[in-house]
């Protein structure tokens, strides 16, 4: 999870769970894990999706959160609820990522909790987690900003610092490929999509070493495709760029993908699929001055020519799920936020015709578990 409009979360007190599930308990943490990246089946396969009906606004912590674990046909497999004062960070392998205070827990399906340890603060930048979920990273920013890395048979440690009050460096996501650092310009106050404003870094999570990503002091990062494509949006020089998606490769290619300015005054959430094929750009008419509510919408762009087709009106993805928008064969997650255009608000599962089925009323993704 990135801060973003999208953001649910917010310092809060540190309080305990109630659980509406059966078989309740205490975990500690594994003295022992996986390896830090997990295959795509290992994650995606007989996915959960999380959806949450945490309220936005400064007043979230007032209320209980009700976390709905539900299958992509729209059944519901469990239902849990976490009081007052907690926030859910993300869901990733068998972990619902829970904060209290400076604490970190782990909520499991079967609703039990594990204790994963302390983050130092109560105030974190951002907070990602590895595809299986055993590792994790976050942000914090005191004197300096500081990106620490922890997980199931590690120590916590720093991977990243700045001490540059113009910039901050924070976790970006944890993909398949590779965890990612961003390097982000202080000052951006809410956006509607969450590419990085600032450099990228390629973290590997085994040396603990810092690639940086070219040309991404550039143009906007969002995502990685297997291969090393690289997904980029908007230029960060421009000072009114026109609207339009970059797909560069590792060989030096560079495809320009423009896109229509009257839907997209803002582009992001470029996300590939799992065989790195095909990419998402979500756009939205919610930026700048505009009169009538946000309409958004979702296009799939064909990496191999750079066709690009309209997938779902009135939907985008969500900064919350990044790559685990994609499904198991081809279908996406999408959400349509409270008050946007184009029906009624909730999470929808699309099929790669672009045929919606709503899955929730209301509410939004936080991430997939393993079922």
């Amino acid at each position: 999870m990135r801060l973003s409009s999208s953001v649910r979360w917010a310092p809060l007190i540190a309080v305990g769970f109630v659980l509406t599930a059966c078989g309740s308990g205490a975990r500690s943490l594994p003295n022992s894990g996986s390896s830090p990246g997990s295959s795509p089946a290992s994650t995606q396969k007989a996915s959960l999706i999380v959806v949450s009906d945490q309220p936005a606004g400064p007043d979230e912590s007032s209320a209980s959160i009700n976390l709905r674990l539900v299958r992509p046909d729209g059944s519901q497999a469990q239902q849990l609820t976490v009081k007052q004062g907690a926030a859910v960070l993300a869901a990733r392998g068998e972990r619902i990522f829970i904060k209290e205070g400076s604490a970190l827990k782990a909520l499991h399906k079967d609703g039990s909790v594990e204790t994963l340890g302390d983050l130092g603060t109560s105030n974190i930048l951002a907070f990602v987690a590895s595809p299986d979920g055993n590792r994790w990273m976050w942000g914090t920013e005191e004197s300096t900003s500081q990106v620490h890395i922890a997980g199931s048979g590690m120590n916590p440690r720093v991977v990243a610092e700045s001490n540059d009050p113009r910039t901050s460096v924070e976790p970006f996501s944890w993909t398949p490929v590779a965890p990612f650092v961003a390097h982000a310009t202080t000052g951006l106050g809410d956006r509607v999509f969450t590419p990085a404003a600032g450099p990228v870094e390629k973290l590997d999570p085994a040396t603990f070493t810092l690639q940086p990503i070219a040309h991404t002091d550039q143009c906007a990062f969002s995502d990685m495709a297997r291969d090393g494509t690289v997904a980029c949006v908007r230029r960060l020089t421009d000072p009114n760029p026109p609207p339009r998606l970059m797909l560069m490769s590792p060989d030096g290619k560079t495809q320009t993908i423009k896109l229509n300015p009257s839907n997209f005054p803002e582009e992001g959430d470029a996300y590939f699929s799992q065989d790195g094929r095909l990419v998402t750009i979500a756009g939205s008419t919610g930026y700048g001055n505009h009169s009538g509510p946000d309409h958004n919408v979702t296009d799939l762009v064909t990496v191999k020519d750079g066709s690009i087709r309209r997938l779902a009106d009135g939907l985008r993805p969500s900064s919350d799920l990044n790559w685990q928008t994609w499904l198991d064969g081809g279908s996406l997650v999408l959400w349509r936020p409270d008050g946007a255009a184009g029906g009624p608000a909730g999470v929808f599962v699309v099929s790669p015709a672009g045929s919606a089925k709503q899955i929730s009323k209301g509410g939004f993704a936080v991430g997939l578990i393993t079922g």
